[in-house]
């Protein structure tokens, strides 16, 4: 049974890292019985001054993102049997993430993917250096984006 007042927020973006933050946060809410919201920021570039067109770009912008963030919700679906909530904005990604979770008060943990360099990519990187994720307590969990299948089963509580 899936506790809709504790929720696990995960971000789907390009980096080959995502994965990884993906199927962690749906492992780790499998395993406590809570839920999955998925955040993808579609990147709406505005022309200015051509509305029609504009929003044409934009509609494109968020079916892309749409589509992207169903096949991921597909992926942790099949691979740790938990559908997952798909949450679509416009505002970066950082902005997005503060929105939400100022939003939906059930979000308790944010799960990011540190990239497989030595450097801990972009979104930890902003996250890091700017001011908290939220007004509230909410957790951080950065999981290595490197882990094998069998590492990322066995820190995310699934059974081998």
């Amino acid at each position: 049974m899936t506790d809709l007042s504790r929720k696990f927020l995960a971000v789907s973006d390009e980096t080959e890292e995502c994965i990884s933050a993906l199927l962690f946060a749906g492992m780790r809410a499998k395993a406590v019985g809570a839920g999955v919201v998925i955040l993808r920021c579609a990147r709406v570039p505005g022309l200015g001054g051509w509305v029609g067109l504009d929003k044409d770009i934009s509609q494109d912008a968020i079916d892309s993102a749409r589509l992207k963030a169903v096949q991921h919700v597909d992926i942790i679906e099949s691979k740790v049997g938990i559908k997952a909530e798909i949450v679509i904005s416009e505002d970066e990604p950082v902005d997005a993430i503060r929105a939400l979770v100022k939003k939906d008060l059930a979000i308790k943990t944010l799960i990011l993917a540190a990239a497989t360099g030595f450097r801990p990519g972009p979104l930890v990187s902003r996250l890091a250096k700017g001011k908290p994720v939220a007004n509230r307590p909410i957790a951080v969990t950065v999981i290595p984006g490197n882990l094998t299948d069998e590492q990322l089963k066995e820190i995310g509580g699934m059974p081998g």
